[in-house]
């Protein structure tokens, strides 16, 4: 039914009219929902063949889960200089944080490198996705020189932790962004 788009309380329903003593409960649904489409992303990006990790939660659910093409981990290895580091907030059908990492070629050109479904932005989960990140590259010794980030501080203080040879840089646009608002409200 989750398939077919049937919203949970539907689901719920018809499980009660097909089985009037089902002690089946919502989060029961919601939780078998998860299930089924992590189980479904993991299923496309083996067929794809992408290089992926993920966490369990409850052995049942993802929790976490980094992939990137198996092609761009040459391609960051050969331009590790430059790093942006960003997450979206609960913009994606599964309403989860997307950590999205972006390269930065010599010529200028960017290139998307990894991205990461997290349960939460909380330290531990952002610790494992960069460690998955930094396990992409060949030589450890030559990691990236810098990593711009926006001001999540918990992004910047993980960068710190994984990467300290790294210089974490904020971005320019979530400054200005920033600066902006603050000058509005003193209008």
């Amino acid at each position: 039914m989750t398939k077919s788009m049937v919203k949970p309380r539907n689901i719920l329903l018809t499980l009660k009219e097909h089985n009037a003593n089902s002690c089946t409960t919502i989060k029961q649904i919601y939780n078998a929902r998860s299930a089924y489409r992590s189980s479904r992303i993991v299923k496309l990006l083996k067929r794809d063949q992408y290089i992926h990790w993920h966490r369990l939660k409850d052995e049942v659910v993802v929790r976490d889960l980094f992939w990137c093409h198996p092609d761009v981990v040459k391609l960051c290895n050969a331009c590790h200089l430059v790093f942006l580091i960003d997450s979206t907030y609960k913009t994606n059908r599964y309403k989860l944080p997307l950590l999205d990492t972006v390269g930065v070629t010599p010529t200028g050109m960017t290139f998307s490198v990894a991205f990461a479904y997290l349960e939460g932005e909380l330290m531990n989960n952002i610790v494992w996705t960069l460690e998955r990140f930094w396990g992409l590259f060949l030589w450890k010794d030559r990691l990236t020189g810098v990593i711009v980030t926006d001001r999540d501080l918990a992004l910047m203080k993980v960068v710190n932790t994984v990467f300290p040879e790294c210089t974490n840089l904020l971005c320019r646009f979530h400054i200005d962004k920033n600066v902006k608002a603050k000058c509005k409200s003193l209008i």
